[in-house]
């Protein structure tokens, strides 16, 4: 990351690329625009430019603009731009000219007058929006599902009716011996299920399939750069938060037929195992060297955390409820595992810990930014902080290599999915199984739900508080590169908030039956492992052609994800359900 790849991002996203930006037969390439710079003056202007997100970034020189002349360049549209430009005359001036938005495949105007002022930029050509396709393909699912919806409501009003008005003395002969004859009935594994935990999960292996095939390139439906929050941010803790809901009953089914807590952690171990495996397997579809293969992994980080929760669990729980009825039976879900709840928050104190006093050669004590351009350029070799730190250290080349932020620019590797993330989904898996045993503690729906709206409040709260309910200036910055303290709680938020509405719609109201997404939740290992394996692969992707657009590809996005959720239909129906 030394000074001669300082230009690498801009080059890149901010090329001089006239050739495309004055041939109107020549399309422009997703999420970029043209900008022509009217140099006004008798000297050289360096123009520069870095995305606002770029939080505490110098601007990066894009091009020289020659003097009294006209040159366009091609821009990234993705985030608002800083611009700025260099005045190489006689005052030597650097000139800040604030952010401006810019729209795909829109182009604009900006003149460099001589008195060193910054005028607006202005628009050549208002393009349309791009966020019609999206728009487009919400209403297009609607209308599918109420036509089905609709279509299905029909039926059963036409089956009912024809049921009353067509008892025969043979359907009476048959009720007679059915009632004589109790009838066997057959339980599936799908009719025995929880059926918003399936939901819950179906949604978000669904949402994953989606933007892990590239969300329709849309900026909010990918990963946040750095610091932030978007969509796809919310996938791998929801996943997360779903294993430790299951955990609470699973084992207190076991330990009350009699299991013995060695044979069950056995059993924990068996899956922490295979989940690895598959997560090994994926890692090594592109890259199977063994000298560069990727250790860490979404599986695995999923896999250790469930691990260490289920074990917790199975030691410390008791197969029958101890709890002591007094003035405190409201917070019994609480006190009766406070032992699991203080070996927990040890854990997150010892990372806590170690991210913010863990001595990081040439780094500041704490520090959790990107490198790259980030801190004036200050702490370019410091990606990741204590973190990336640590896995550079542990793994070496066996980890995520990718060195260029777009928005930071230049970094060093640092693996979302490393050791200390997978402590921080500790707490995250932690928060399932506190939902998980709210569940198992009380029995009526409305405590349930209340306890469940409480920690999404509470849990909401504490990460803004420690981000200072802002994207960069407070103490634990929302981070899911880093799954900070903050992105744990805010992630946890969000899942406690959806699943009580899911329970209070499916399960407590029964207003919806949770179709389509229970049956994908149903089967979430399969379909994880499945839409890796065939990514990119015909009839679930296909070439989009030399210039794709947001339309092209999001249609494309969105017929893989439908594809897989039919598959997960099929599956349910036939009563096939794959279990680790």
């Amino acid at each position: 990351c030394g000074g001669s790849d300082k230009n690498l991002l801009f080059t890149m996203s901010l090329k001089n690329l006239s050739g495309v930006c004055l041939d109107q037969n020549k399309s422009l390439p997703i999420d970029t625009a043209c900008l022509s710079i009217n140099n006004l003056n008798d000297h050289v202007v360096t123009f520069l430019s870095n995305f606002e997100d770029c939080f505490l970034c110098y601007g990066q020189p894009v091009a020289d603009i020659p003097p009294n002349t006209n040159t366009t360049i091609q821009i990234s549209t993705k985030y608002p731009l800083k611009i700025y430009y260099n005045d190489t005359g006689a005052t030597k001036s650097y000139i800040s000219c604030g952010s401006s938005s810019f729209k795909q495949h829109g182009r604009y105007g900006w003149n460099i007058t001589k008195d060193n002022s910054c005028s607006s930029v202005y628009t050549l050509y208002e393009p349309w929006n791009p966020y019609l396709p999206l728009l487009a393909a919400v209403m297009t699912y609607l209308l599918a599902f109420a036509i089905i919806f609709t279509s299905k409501l029909i039926i059963n009003v036409v089956r009912t009716y024809l049921a009353k008005h067509a008892v025969s003395q043979n359907d009476i002969d048959r009720l007679q011996e059915s009632e004589s004859t109790p009838e066997m009935v057959a339980v599936s594994k799908t009719a025995m299920r929880l059926q918003a935990l399936d939901a819950f999960r179906g949604i978000a292996v669904l949402l994953m399939i989606f933007v892990n095939n590239g969300g329709g390139k849309y900026v909010f439906l990918n990963h946040a750069a750095w610091n932030g929050l978007t969509v796809a941010d919310l996938v791998l803790p929801w996943f997360a938060w779903a294993m430790g809901f299951t955990i609470v009953n699973s084992v207190r089914v076991h330990l009350r037929v009699s299991v013995s807590r060695t044979r069950l952690i056995i059993k924990q171990l068996r899956r922490t195992v295979l989940l690895i495996l598959f997560g090994l397997l994926i890692n090594s579809q592109h890259n199977s060297s063994l000298s560069e293969l990727r250790f860490p992994g979404v599986l695995q980080l999923l896999a250790v955390a469930y691990f260490i929760c289920s074990v917790i669990e199975t030691c410390l729980a008791s197969p029958q409820r101890t709890f002591q009825f007094g003035r405190f039976v409201f917070l019994q879900d609480i006190l009766e595992r406070w032992t699991q709840w203080m070996v927990v928050l040890v854990i997150i104190l010892v990372h806590t810990c170690i991210t913010f006093f863990l001595h990081v050669p040439g780094c500041p004590r704490g520090y959790l930014g990107p490198g790259g351009y980030h801190h004036y350029g200050l702490n370019v070799n410091c990606t990741g902080g204590a973190a990336g730190y640590i896995d550079r250290l542990i793994f070496g080349q066996h980890m995520y290599q990718k060195t260029m932020n777009p928005v930071y620019g230049p970094t060093l590797p640092h693996d979302p999915e490393g050791l200390m993330n997978t402590i921080s989904a500790v707490l995250i898996v932690f928060m399932g199984v506190q939902a998980g045993r709210i569940f198992v503690t009380y029995y009526q729906a409305n405590s349930r739900i209340i306890r469940w709206f409480a920690w999404f409040v509470t849990t909401g709260l504490l990460a803004g508080i420690l981000c200072n309910f802002s994207q960069e200036k407070g103490w634990v910055p929302v981070n899911k590169n880093m799954m900070s303290l903050s992105f744990v709680l805010c992630t946890s938020s969000f899942a406690f908030l959806l699943f009580s509405i899911l329970y209070y719609l499916i399960d407590h109201k029964k207003f919806w039956s949770g179709v389509p997404f229970i049956y994908a939740g149903a089967n979430p290992i399969l379909l994880y492992v499945g839409h890796y394996l065939t990514m990119g692969l015909f009839p679930f992707a296909w070439e989009t052609g030399t210039t794709p657009t947001h339309a092209s590809v999001l249609a494309m996005n969105l017929w893989t994800t439908t594809l897989w959720a039919i598959i997960a239909y099929l599956f349910y129906k036939k009563d096939f359900l794959i279990t680790i």
